[in-house]
């Protein structure tokens, strides 16, 4: 069974924000938060994968 179209929406806002939070850290000059940030996110995105 397949996401619905609200869970679909709702997983790409929740990317957009993670995206949104890593570019205000490197706008803010804060290269070693954002590069955990994605390093979180890459993490998340693979355990979804692999569930």
């Amino acid at each position: 069974m397949g996401m619905t179209d609200a869970q679909w929406k709702d997983a790409l806002r929740n990317q957009m924000e993670d995206w949104e939070e890593v570019e205000e850290l490197l706008r803010a000059g804060k290269q070693e938060e954002a590069l955990q940030k994605i390093a979180k996110i890459k993490r998340r995105i693979q355990e979804g994968i692999e569930s």
